[in-house]
């Protein structure tokens, strides 16, 4: 919006501040959750205990101005000759009502009022100041108004000649910096003027005055030359401020800062004049990417994709999911969490989180062991207070190995329940040979872990690699046609050093041959049945209740090679530290639980996870708390009373 001529105005901005006793100005900040402000017509006028609301037209037409700063704070700046300001002696006041609310309804709006004032004698200084309107004019470099007022004074008829003159343009914008330049020789204003000499000129931004060395910090030039007054102001320096736009559905920036310039003189004729010109510059349209990361978390089965950064004055309103648009707050119930994540400079990202499994997730095969998951999400964001929307469309592929093939033969394979498939019961899941079932099982998933010479496995040879195949099949009751058909393979090369196992059924079975060797083991006891926390060394002894379950691992240390496994022989208990010492409660005989214990010793399956590599390589099992008594009357007290007793780190020991 150019520059319009207007005399003797009245800038408002905080609470009321004196700027060298020539502006007076009063700021509004107003801040609501979503961080925007309430609309215009929350801005009244007051006179006389009357209020009139401000619009547009009325701001035009009376010499008001209502400008948002920032995305959340609004300026008001008023004429002190504006249609509803008072004149008490030498002192020009406006009173204004504002009324801030969080929703745009104004619903439950809380009112404020604030009162701005001006001094001016009866023979002040020529003061000239140029606001910005919502007129404009185009192809001129200045707007001009001159104009002659007659009144009677007393007995005498004086005439009042007036002239001002308002730069609407002089803005260029080249490598990265604003240019305004502001011509210091205006004939409407020079008219009859045969002395000219120059007194002062500064600037600054919001109405806020720039030393020498505020400007030289700020990077700012200001250069007053023999014809002409330019400042240069390098796009993205402080005082101004990046807010977001929008054209033709295409997001990008602007940077908008509120410069003003003043430029006294004296000359034969008006003696002293003070020439103010508030500008309010805004940088082209540029526009802007915006980044899209997926970060797969394949562990937890979730696509993660963070998208953006955005500025302060954006907001995620919906997410378009399958063609249906959908709230942030309701979008959990579909399966996606929103995270907003904010950064030490104001801006932000967000994060959708989404199951793999996900209904909305499309999956596909790439190939015989690659499944792709697609998502297809749009983001639909608003700025504040423009009200301007743009999308984002977000389509994410991530592609996910069915098969994992370890070095010793052994296959893991997860397969998942497919959209059109609901009635599928994991469980009934299978492999080629049909007696090889899920080791693991859930409402969406089922997981087999197998040998590759078992399950009806078949194998392909060529020049460089072996190849076992396989596949998880699902048959519906009476019927031989699978319904379901997830094949997969693992290759191997055969130049690679692996011990792969492979013999037919004819084979007779592996023979175990005895042997001597080092082996290292330990002996842990945990503190619940997910065996996820070993109690420590500063933790012994333990106190536990008669009967209360201990939870023990053995883990085989060295050496690590998958062709082993651990088995247990026996397991007892003494009531110290010596091994040999007598009494001796045996837990496991030649690896089976003592039949002679009123609560035998309970197995827990290992499987594979990020800390067991090699399952074959551990053994758990949980044993109830028990102590050692020698008179029959004396257990049974024990037994029946809340007693408990400490247990020591090598109470119980493992033989080899």
């Amino acid at each position: 919006m150019p520059a319009s001529p207007r005399t003797d105005t009245l800038l408002a901005k905080a609470e009321p501040i004196r700027d060298d006793g020539s502006i007076s100005r009063m700021r509004e900040l107003r801040r609501g959750k979503k961080g925007y402000c309430s609309q215009e017509k929350g801005v009244r006028i007051h006179q006389s205990g009357t209020a009139w609301e401000l619009d547009e037209a009325m701001a035009a037409q009376c010499g008001y101005t209502v400008t948002y700063t920032t995305w959340r704070s609004i300026e008001f700046r008023a004429s002190a000759l504006s249609c509803h300001s008072h004149l008490k002696g030498d002192v020009f006041t406006v009173t204004i009502q504002i009324k801030a609310s969080h929703t745009p309804d104004m619903s439950d709006a809380a009112t404020h009022l604030k009162t701005a004032s001006c001094h001016y004698g009866p023979w002040s200084p020529r003061e000239l100041i140029c606001e910005s309107n919502y007129m404009e004019d185009q192809g001129i470099t200045f707007s001009v108004l001159r104009s002659s007022t007659f009144y009677k004074y007393q007995w005498v008829i004086l005439m009042l000649d007036t002239a001002v003159a308002c730069p609407i343009d002089g803005v260029d914008y080249t490598n990265k910096t604003i240019t305004w330049t502001v011509p210091k020789y205006i004939p409407p204003l020079s008219a009859g003027v045969t002395s000219f000499k120059d007194v002062l000129v500064e600037a600054g931004v919001d109405l806020h005055k720039l030393s020498a060395k505020e400007m030289a910090s700020r990077k700012y030039v200001l250069l007053n030359e023999q014809k002409a007054i330019t400042m240069k102001i390098p796009i993205g320096a402080e005082g101004g401020y990046y807010k977001t736009s929008v054209s033709n559905g295409q997001l990008g920036l602007k940077y908008t800062i509120n410069l003003f310039l003043e430029h006294q003189w004296e000359d034969n004729k008006w003696r002293l004049t003070k020439h103010t010109i508030i500008k309010e510059i805004e940088t082209p349209f540029e526009q802007t990417e915006v980044a899209i990361t997926n970060n797969l978390n394949l562990s937890a089965r979730l696509m993660n994709v963070t998208v953006g950064t955005f500025l302060p004055d954006v907001e995620l309103v919906n997410l378009t999911i399958e063609g249906v648009a959908v709230a942030v707050p309701e979008a959990v119930q579909h399966g996606y969490l929103i995270h907003r994540t904010r950064y030490a400079n104001g801006s932000k990202a967000y994060v959708v989180e989404v199951p793999l499994d996900a209904p909305s997730v499309k999956k596909e095969y790439m190939r015989e062991d690659m499944r792709a998951y697609t998502l297809n999400v749009t983001l639909t964001f608003v700025t504040n207070p423009s009200s301007e929307t743009f999308v984002i469309p977000v389509i994410v592929l991530s592609a996910v190995k069915d098969a994992e093939c370890l070095p010793n033969g052994t296959v893991i394979i997860t397969a998942i329940k497919l959209v059109g498939g609901e009635d599928l019961d994991t469980a009934l899941l299978v492999l080629r040979d049909r007696q090889c079932k899920p080791s693991l099982v859930t409402e969406k998933t089922a997981t087999f872990k197998f040998s590759v010479n078992t399950c009806g496995t078949s194998r392909k040879f060529n020049s460089t690699t072996m190849t076992y195949e396989n596949e998880v099949l699902y048959f519906r009751p009476g019927n031989d046609t699978p319904v379901y058909q997830l094949k997969f393979l693992c290759s191997y090369a055969v130049k690679q050093t692996a011990d792969v196992r492979y013999e037919s059924k004819k084979n007779p079975p592996p023979s175990i041959k005895p042997g001597f060797g080092c082996l290292a083991l330990s002996l842990k006891l945990f503190k619940e049945k997910s065996y996820s926390e070993p109690y420590q060394e500063s933790e012994y002894p333990v106190v536990k209740y008669l009967r209360e379950a201990l939870y023990f691992e053995v883990e085989l240390l060295q050496p690590k090679d998958a062709r082993l496994d651990l088995n247990l022989d026996d397991c007892w208990a003494t009531n110290s530290q010596s091994q040999d010492i007598l009494p001796q409660w045996h837990i496991l005989i030649h690896g089976c639980e003592n039949n002679k214990d009123s609560y035998r010793t309970v197995f827990h399956k290992v499987n594979y996870s990020l800390r067991v590599k090699f399952p074959q390589h551990f053994k758990r099992f949980e044993v109830r708390m028990f102590t050692f008594v020698q008179d029959p009357s004396l257990l049974q007290e024990q037994v029946n009373a809340p007693t408990s007793d400490r247990l020591n780190k090598n109470d119980f020991v493992l033989q080899k």
